[in-house]
């Protein structure tokens, strides 16, 4: 009985072992938890996000919630228009949760679809987010 006893103990405590060391791996992963286009950032808030804009749009922003990362680390907001590469936007991110912005104009001639690739220091796409301005 007191073997058995002893076996459960050890095998709960290898468990919690393996379960924090798990979540301390993760810790320093970084990740987006959210990422949006909308018209404006108010108090670190997407304001009216969606995916197709007017033409008259002028100026979108791309919101993006950022989680994982340590104090000192970057990511980028690249745009892309028909396939070119129109703003690159390297952002500082302080903590481990932030909330970051960019912003890009709009010219009434550049109708059709979007891209903003969000991208960690180390190169990895961590989101990519399409819209439409027509």
């Amino acid at each position: 009985m007191r073997k058995a006893f002893l076996m459960m103990v050890l095998t709960a405590v290898g468990l919690v072992l393996m379960m924090s060391a798990a979540a301390l791996a993760q810790e320093g992963a970084i990740s987006i938890e959210e990422a949006v286009i909308c018209k404006d950032v108010v108090d670190r808030t997407p304001v009216e996000p969606g995916d197709v804009f007017p033409q008259s749009v002028e100026r979108v922003y791309c919101f993006t919630k950022v989680v994982g990362a340590t104090a000192g680390e970057n990511i980028t907001h690249n745009w892309y228009f028909g396939g070119n590469q129109m703003a690159s936007v390297s952002l500082a991110v302080q903590s481990n949760a932030w909330r970051t912005y960019s912003s890009k104009r709009i010219l009434p001639e550049w109708t059709g679809e979007w891209t903003v690739d969000v991208v960690a220091q180390d190169g990895t796409v961590l989101k990519k987010i399409i819209f439409l301005v027509q």
